[in-house]
């Protein structure tokens, strides 16, 4: 199943840094505490069982998570694609009453190949980085640029908006979300809508994953807590839909281990500083 970095936005949408933040501290080296896990089953056409994705958030220590998507196809897709299989990751740290991200790996297997992606955020010098390794080489650094503004990957994304803290906050308005602006300037477009017997709908506008000049929509139902039950897109005029299944483990309201507010925190983002930078150089 071709991915790139907004395979995630398919389930969690599938989603403006103070100056002077300062170095963060090396990770926590504590066993990680799961708090969530959210598993779905993927219909494809005639396909009920086309693939299974696994989406799980970890507390690794005070202030520090980690969440991780995981797709793997079933059956038929699964000979048709390879055995192919997909990993999102994303290492993020509590701080300005959000979480950011501090390391989003894509990482992807098709037989003995894989290929992993690293976007590593570097906020004391104001920029985010990629770097790229095939086959067990090493990592190279592939690209870099300023962070004038605080970009989010899908998975942070998606948990600011569980937690209240990004995204729309009314029926019928929309947001604008700031993604990883590689290979070209990328918005993810949110909007909430109305209630339901099924919940609340909420649509998501994004670069489509596999026409990347054009955006794909994603459609989602989700409950109190913006956990998606299902969502749905059209890709190439075929509906690929997700189910969340009964096994799902939902955490309570909130963010255990958090040093700072979680919902009670205000849902607006707070004064649009830009954070600290290391010259405007770009390259690629």
């Amino acid at each position: 199943m071709r991915t790139r970095s907004r395979l995630a936005g398919v389930l969690p949408f599938l989603v403006l840094l103070a100056i002077g933040l300062g170095p963060l501290p090396p990770p926590a080296q504590a066993a990680p505490a799961l708090l969530e896990e959210l598993r779905y089953r993927i219909e494809i056409l005639i396909w009920q069982d086309a693939a299974r994705v696994k989406l799980t958030l970890n507390r690794l220590g005070p202030g520090r998570y980690t969440a991780e998507i995981i797709g793997e196809p079933q059956g038929i897709i699964k000979l048709l694609s390879g055995g192919q299989r997909e990993r999102l990751q994303t290492e993020m740290v509590w701080r300005n009453h959000r979480l950011l991200p501090l390391i989003y790996r894509e990482e992807s297997w098709r037989g003995k190949k894989r290929r992993l992606k690293e976007y590593r955020f570097d906020y004391a010098r104001g920029r985010v980085e990629l770097w790229e390794g095939h086959d067990g080489k090493a990592l190279a650094k592939k690209w870099h640029t300023d962070l004038t503004d605080q970009v989010y990957d899908p998975l942070s994304a998606f948990y600011n908006f569980r937690l209240g803290i990004l995204g729309p906050t009314r029926e019928g308005e929309t947001s604008t979300i700031q993604g990883i602006p590689y290979p070209q300037p990328d918005a993810m477009e949110l909007r909430l809508g109305g209630e339901s017997k099924d919940g609340r709908q909420v649509m998501l506008s994004l670069i489509n994953p596999v026409f990347h000049d054009s955006r794909g929509v994603v459609f989602a139902n989700v409950d109190k807590q913006l956990v998606p039950h299902q969502a749905w897109t059209t890709v190439s005029g075929i509906t690929v839909r997700g189910l969340l299944l009964p096994e799902s483990v939902i955490m309570a309201p909130g963010l255990p281990g958090l040093t700072g507010p979680g919902l009670a925190a205000s849902r607006r983002p707070p004064v649009k500083d830009s954070p600290a930078s290391a010259g405007r150089e770009k390259s690629r």
